[in-house]
């Protein structure tokens, strides 16, 4: 596996491991906020990113998003796709995918901010 250095840190959200393996993520060194759905969905078993959480050797967070199904960390869907697209747009009772990406988008971005800051 070759690391592109121009990759300085990583957000990932709520990743269907099937494809990992726990020595997969052996050689990651950068810093890795990850992001987990209290309730998956789409093949996406809830809490499946404990096996990235439990194998990655760098420095990371690790957030599990109470309450919610994989499809959370998919934008607020306009009135028209939410009638057509059910499955990704509506999510659990008391789940509320506008306030959660509002503070989603800015913890993510104060990630990036702090680990990019000393990017030319």
């Amino acid at each position: 596996m070759t690391h592109d250095p121009r990759v300085k840190a990583a957000v990932i959200a709520d990743p269907l491991t099937v494809f990992f393996t726990p020595s997969s993520f052996g050689a990651v060194g950068i810093p890795v906020q990850l992001w987990a759905s209290e309730l998956g969905g789409d093949g996406v078993l809830p809490r499946t990113a404990d096996i990235v959480d439990n194998n990655l050797p760098s420095k990371h967070e690790y957030r599990v998003v109470p309450n919610a199904g994989h499809f959370a960390f998919v934008a607020p869907c306009p009135p028209a796709l939410a009638k057509e697209a059910p499955q990704i747009c509506v999510d659990a009772a008391g789940f509320d995918r506008v306030a959660f990406h509002r503070q989603f988008n800015a913890d993510v971005l104060a990630f990036l901010r702090v680990h990019l800051s000393s990017v030319p």
